[in-house]
């Protein structure tokens, strides 16, 4: 099959069998959708040379999130992360016209990148490198773009890092977490490098201490199964972020679905 940037005429993804799960949701699912050179990929710790290409559709593959019963999706460009540019944004652009609340990231690394991301589609957009040029930086995208704009707070041994997971800081979650709120943000996403593509299940007490300053978290890195979801929506989260598992029959998007919802099992 053919690919192409513009998401179109390659592989489709097809799900499990399993019946939609409609109405109030707890947490919010957001099932991930991470591309390279204009496919659907995966990565493992962030590592390139451990890319896995899955040969799908991005445009497909968000079309069958949607008809399962998403209404949220989460879009990473790996290759705009590598590059320090967006490389995607008219697949980014094709998919937002599904409907679907998308947020979007990766080489987001200028204010200009960013207003393209959001004219291309995105409702929020993922900052991460760019928050630490300078000082007065997060103080200015936090009052130029409000909550269209969300820190990745990126976690490595339990120190943040920055710059494709390769610069370290001094600061734990919590204190970067507790810093950007005091200029002026309000959701965070807090990715688990050590366990992102792992399968490996989430550390539920990392998100939970975090909870503790009431803020507003969607949790990525290893969450595989419905109990991983079940432990995240009992603490409060705003949205888990569910990859790999997906695609590699972990769970159900079904299944995900309804551990989201909080309905008892």
């Amino acid at each position: 099959m053919q690919s192409g940037r513009d998401g179109s005429q390659r592989g489709t993804f097809t799900f499990r069998p399993g019946a939609k799960h409609k109405g109030a949701v707890a947490v919010i699912l957001f099932p991930a959708i991470d591309l390279f050179g204009g496919d659907v990929v995966r990565l493992t710790k962030g590592d390139f040379s451990k890319r896995k290409d899955y040969g799908l559709s991005p445009l497909e593959t968000a079309k069958n999130f949607l008809d399962a019963g998403c209404t949220h999706i989460h879009i990473v460009d790996l290759e705009g992360a590598k590059e320090g540019r967006p490389c995607h944004l008219e697949v980014l652009e094709q998919i937002a016209s599904l409907g679907m609340f998308v947020q979007y990231g990766g080489g987001l690394r200028s204010e200009d990148s960013i207003r393209d991301a959001l004219s291309a589609g995105a409702d929020r957009v993922m900052i991460g490198s760019l928050l630490f040029k300078d000082d007065d930086m997060p103080c200015h995208i936090a009052s130029e773009f409000g909550p269209a704009a969300m820190p990745a707070i990126d976690v490595k041994a339990g120190k943040v890092v920055h710059s494709g997971w390769l610069s370290e800081t001094d600061m734990s979650p919590k204190e970067a977490i507790a810093w950007l709120s005091n200029t002026g943000f309000s959701i965070f996403l807090v990715t688990d490098t050590d366990r992102d593509g792992m399968m490996s299940g989430t550390d539920t007490e990392q998100y939970k201490e975090l909870m503790e300053g009431k803020n507003d978290i969607v949790a990525a890195g290893g969450i595989t199964t419905v109990n991983d979801i079940i432990s995240l929506n009992s603490l409060g989260l705003t949205g888990a972020i569910v990859g790999k598992s997906l695609y590699e029959g972990g769970i159900t998007i079904s299944d995900a679905l309804y551990a989201a919802s909080g309905k008892k099992q």
